[in-house]
């Protein structure tokens, strides 16, 4: 990699977190002028947006694979455009391969498991979470126990639940750029 394509990832990056910044931004002037009982999702008219953000992040990671947070953003528009949620855990794993303690990713990546009903991959994710001593693991504990427990019962038809979404996308991981940006 040469330092010209660093410093033109690094660009596409910012780009990309600028575009979705001023949409979560958006989101969360929505949801405080709407019923907390509505579910508020990304407006048509802002998805356009965020698929021209993917596109610069992925411009960034194939000029620099070596960018954690851009692989977070990605897996945050797949899981937040399309509930792609393979997309979302190819992306949340691809920034722990580089970043294996980062315990925002870890939860995220559990969170998906647990929709999928994946037990022993969320509770691989549980157990790094432990060692890491994360706060991010108490919560992911009782998803677990949920999704045991529901699936030891058969007959239910108790599907596991999905953890409600914040509305500014706050139940991913937000990497540091994007957190002071807001």
């Amino acid at each position: 990699m040469t330092k010209e394509n660093a410093i033109e990832a690094i660009r596409e990056y910012r780009t990309g977190v600028k575009l979705i910044s001023a949409i979560h931004a958006d989101l969360k002037q929505f949801s405080f002028t709407t019923d907390p009982a509505d579910e508020i999702g990304i407006p048509k008219e802002r998805i356009e947006d965020y698929q021209r953000a993917r596109k610069h992040l992925e411009k960034s990671v194939a000029l620099n694979p070596y960018l954690p947070e851009a692989y977070v953003f990605l897996a945050n528009s797949y899981w937040e455009i399309e509930n792609d949620l393979q997309k979302t855990i190819e992306y949340y794993s691809k920034a722990l391969d580089l970043d294996p303690d980062y315990d925002d990713v870890i939860s995220a990546r559990g969170q998906v498991f647990i929709i999928l009903k994946r037990i022993e991959d969320a509770e691989k994710d549980l157990q790094r979470l432990e060692a890491l001593e994360s706060d991010h693991a108490p919560p992911l504990r009782e998803q677990v126990a949920e999704l045991k427990t529901s699936s030891e019962q058969p007959g239910t038809g108790q599907p596991a639940t999905r953890p409600e979404p914040k509305p500014e996308g706050g139940d991913k991981p937000q990497p540091e750029s994007e957190r002071r940006a807001q």
